[in-house]
């Protein structure tokens, strides 16, 4: 068994479901294997039971740093209908199994494998490699915010993600706008309410109305090279106390997935428009999207390290989903480039699986990359 595939499955059977996330479990696997090629890992709390990990092998200081973003935390899983179990990291016809084999402890196992395959090599780094590994990744970003805040990428000059891409090279993702429409109504019993007309003052249908034409919101959004149109998605409503009572306040959580160059208070507005005198529009998070030039200097040495290891079409190519670089390259204008092994689209499915090929493949990917653009000797 390669080292790659042993480390993926010990961070498989580690559950770093988020909530409540653990990802100490995980964590300590990858500075285990760290340890015993002498390298160092700084692994700290950031909030009860939600763990960092930073790991860096220095070069010379001639050049800018690279950092390797991952996280340990996972979607959650219905054990009931998977065929196999969720933590048990089996092995089936070229394919590992288990619960964040895709998303993304494959591309966090072989982004670790790339660094102890350069510090064996011996060969001097112009820049520093460091590997920032985060919790909480799945919900509000807050092991990439800390990891952030507490200067972790002070110096980096560029940044690789390995959530899923099939070892193809994104260079842009969409960001996340989470919108709380909340309804106010007017509060009363069901039995005494004859003489009210209209929607009754009842938030529930207040907010029935409003979400109606959310969802069927037109959003004005440039057209981008890789990635298709925002999405609306109204993924969660809360209201009502009893069956004869008329509720006074209901609400609803909104998913929109942002386009390069569409602004955030732009698209609130926009739902704001919309809402009438009884919905109040509240942010909840915001991640901004990245992107990319197709021609960065970045871009064409993660295409070239793609091409070299056989990737048919390796891109460049954009995705709807978000990553921790939404957090970490707006602020430091970073370029960013994903590149994972597992399968878009296989991020918490039911039976989530990487193939052991892509995820090898992966490991000599991220190696090449570091050794480009930390100009290796």
């Amino acid at each position: 068994m390669s080292e790659t595939l042993a480390l993926t499955q010990a961070l498989i059977a580690q559950n770093t479901i988020d909530p409540p996330g653990n990802e100490r479990l995980a964590a300590m696997e990858v500075a285990r294997v760290l340890r015993k090629e002498g390298i160092e890992p700084l692994v700290y709390e950031i909030a009860p039971g939600r763990t960092n990990l930073v790991a860096r092998l220095r070069g010379t200081g001639e050049g800018p740093a690279l950092a390797f973003s991952a996280h340990f935390d996972t979607i959650g899983v219905d054990a009931d209908k998977w065929q196999v179990h969720p933590f048990a990291g089996d092995i089936k016809g070229g394919r590992l199994y288990g619960r964040g084999s895709t998303d993304m402890k494959g591309g966090m196992a072989a982004m670790t494998v790339a660094m102890l395959n350069i510090a064996r090599s011996g060969k001097t780094l112009k820049g520093d490699l460091v590997l920032t590994f985060s919790a909480a990744e799945n919900s509000n970003c807050l092991g990439a915010r800390r990891l952030l805040a507490d200067g972790h990428f002070n110096g980096v000059g560029a940044l690789l993600v390995s959530e899923p891409t099939g070892n193809r090279a994104f260079v842009a993702e969409k960001g996340a706008l989470w919108l709380r429409a909340i309804a106010q109504g007017e509060y009363g019993h069901n039995a005494f309410s004859e003489g009210r007309g209209g929607d009754r003052g009842n938030a529930i249908v207040r907010l029935a109305r409003f979400l109606d034409k959310a969802h069927d919101l037109v959003l004005d959004a440039p057209v981008h090279r890789h990635i298709g149109p925002p999405t609306i998605n109204i993924g969660m409503i809360r209201g009502g106390v009893a069956f004869p009572l008329i509720p006074d306040v209901a609400s609803a959580d909104i998913d929109i997935r942002l386009v390069p160059g569409q602004c955030p208070d732009s698209v609130q507005a926009a739902f704001e428009a919309i809402a009438g005198p009884h919905i109040r529009i509240e942010q909840q998070d915001v991640k901004l999207p990245v992107d990319t030039p197709d021609d960065h200097p970045f871009v064409e040495q993660c295409l070239a390290a793609c091409t070299a290891e056989g990737v048919e079409n390796p891109g460049p190519d954009g995705v709807a989903y978000y990553s921790d670089a939404a957090i970490i390259a707006p602020p430091l204008n970073l370029p960013m480039v994903i590149i994972g092994p597992g399968e878009v689209g296989m991020s918490g499915a039911v039976d989530e699986y990487v193939w052991i090929n892509k995820l090898e493949t992966s490991a000599r990917i991220f190696e090449r990359v570091a050794l480009s653009y930390l100009r290796a000797e």
